[in-house]
C-alpha cells in the first residue's frame, strides 16, 4: 500500500518565512522533477544553505522516498573541496529534504546563454574542476549520471565551478566555498 503524506504536506506551499526543520525559507532557487530547492537560513546559526525538498506526492511513494534519502546520504559521505557538502538529511512535518551548502552564482547553462561562447581559459578551468570532483566521487564508488551545463554551478565570487547533481539521477545541488577555485559535485 501507498504511504500517505502527513496532513497538509501534499498541498503545503513553502513561501518566504516558512520553516522546514530548523531552516527558514528565503526564496525558491531551483527545482526539477523530484523537488524544489530553496535558499534558506538556519534559525539559530544564521547560516545560509540550500534546502532540497522532495515533492510531497513523490514522498508518499515508498520506493521514491527511500531512493531520495539513500542518494542524499550517499552524497553526504563525500568530502572534497569541489563537492558541495550535504549537512543533513531530514524528515519534518511531512516533508522529506536535505540541506547542503549554498553557492551564490549561476549555472554554466545560464552563463552561456547570457555571454555566448566562453573564453577558452574559462572553459578549461570549468572542465578541470568538474573532472576533479567527478574523479573523486568515482573513487568513492559514486557516479553522477546527470552531468550537463544546468548541473554545473559557477561561483559568483572566487570563480570556482561545482557540479550540481540531479536527485533523479543521483542527488543534490552543489555549491562552492567562497575562497577556492575548485568545483563542487554533489553526486
Amino acid at each position: 500500500p501507498r504511504a500517505r503524506p502527513a496532513a497538509g504536506a501534499a498541498t503545503r506551499e513553502l513561501s518566504p518565512g516558512s520553516l522546514v526543520g530548523r531552516y527558514r525559507i528565503e526564496r525558491e532557487i531551483g527545482g526539477g522533477g523530484m523537488g524544489k530547492v530553496y535558499l534558506a537560513r538556519h534559525v539559530h546559526m544564521q547560516r545560509s544553505a540550500a534546502v532540497k525538498v522532495l515533492q510531497p506526492e513523490l514522498a508518499s511513494e515508498p520506493s521514491i522516498r527511500a531512493r531520495f534519502l539513500r542518494e542524499a546520504r550517499t552524497a553526504a559521505r563525500l568530502s572534497h573541496p569541489n563537492i558541495v557538502p550535504i549537512h543533513s538529511v531530514e524528515e519534518s512535518d511531512g516533508l522529506v529534504f536535505f540541506v547542503m551548502g549554498y553557492v551564490a552564482g549561476e549555472t554554466l547553462g545560464e552563463r552561456v546563454r547570457r555571454h555566448g561562447r566562453l573564453p577558452a581559459a574559462e572553459v578549461t578551468q570549468v572542465v578541470r574542476e568538474v573532472a576533479w570532483a567527478l574523479a573523486y566521487a568515482h573513487r568513492q564508488g559514486v557516479v553522477h549520471r546527470d552531468v550537463k551545463p544546468e548541473n554545473i554551478l559557477l561561483e559568483r565570487e572566487g570563480g570556482r565551478s561545482f557540479t550540481r547533481r540531479s536527485l533523479a539521477a543521483c542527488g543534490a545541488a552543489a555549491r562552492p566555498q567562497p575562497s577556492q577555485s575548485v568545483p563542487s559535485c554533489t553526486v
